[in-house]
Formats: C-alpha cells, sequence, structure tokens
C-alpha cells in the first residue's frame, strides 16, 4: 500500500469519526450560485451556527420556498435585540441580488433562531468533497 494510501484511508475514518459523533453534519450542495466555493453536487460539512460573522458561509431553510438554502452572510442586522442574517450566493451571474431582494428570505433577513448551521471552515478554507453530495441528492429523489 503507497503512503498517499494510507493518508487517503486516515482521512476517510477521521471524516467518519467526526460526523458519526455529531460535532459536524453534512449537507450536500445542489445548484450554482456558490461557484467557484461550491459546485453542483458537493458534499461540505457544517457545525452549530455559532459566532456567525460577515463572510461566513450558512445554511438556513428559505421560509418563502421550503427549501434549505447555502450562501453567505452579506450583512447582520440587530432588531428588537435579535440577530437576521443577510446573505446571496457567490455567483453574480445566477445570484446578482441579495437573498431578502429576492424573496429567499425575509427583508430584514434571515432571523438568528432559523439558521440551522455554519459551514466548517480550517483557516477560511470551506471543506467540502467534490461528487459525494450525488449520493444524497439522488436518495432525496426517490
Amino acid at each position: 500500500m503507497k503512503k498517499s494510501d494510507i493518508l487517503l484511508l486516515i482521512v476517510i475514518i477521521l471524516i467518519y469519526i467526526v460526523v458519526l459523533s455529531g460535532i459536524v453534519q453534512t449537507a450536500s450542495v445542489e445548484g450554482v450560485s456558490m461557484y467557484p466555493i461550491f459546485q453542483n453536487g458537493f458534499l461540505t460539512f457544517y457545525t452549530l451556527p455559532n459566532n456567525i460573522k460577515i463572510g461566513n458561509i450558512i445554511i438556513y431553510k428559505s421560509p418563502t420556498f421550503n427549501t434549505y438554502v447555502i450562501h453567505h452572510v452579506i450583512k447582520i442586522n440587530y432588531i428588537d435585540g435579535e440577530k437576521f442574517y443577510v446573505t446571496k450566493g457567490v455567483d453574480n451571474i445566477t445570484n446578482p441580488q441579495s437573498d431578502n431582494k429576492i424573496g429567499l428570505e425575509p427583508p430584514q433577513g434571515i432571523p438568528q433562531s432559523q439558521v440551522i448551521g455554519k459551514v466548517a471552515e480550517v483557516n477560511g478554507i470551506v471543506i467540502s468533497i467534490p461528487y459525494l453530495g450525488y449520493i444524497s441528492i439522488l436518495f432525496s429523489l426517490l
């Protein structure tokens, strides 16, 4: 067995341990609004929505379209002591406006209480695995 094969096996085992322990969870990316960070079929990891800042990527369920959204936080509004996050996709062709202007989230942004998670990063690099998300996407279609 080559050293690269052993390293890959160790990485896969670590991913399973972290996911099964509940420290992080996974989400499959469907769509191109976050290109080039994510592409269709990427599997990404997320943690609890703590310490969210502008520039972080969050996951929330759109109250309008009843679908999950993975987008960047571009603004934080404080209304009556509660935080609201205004988000937007990275790809300016498919997402020229913020989510609150196109109806994915309320006009003030998505309330902190409705944020499901914050996408995991290591030193500013988003953790994702290409193609593995297609498995989850296929099962959701059944």
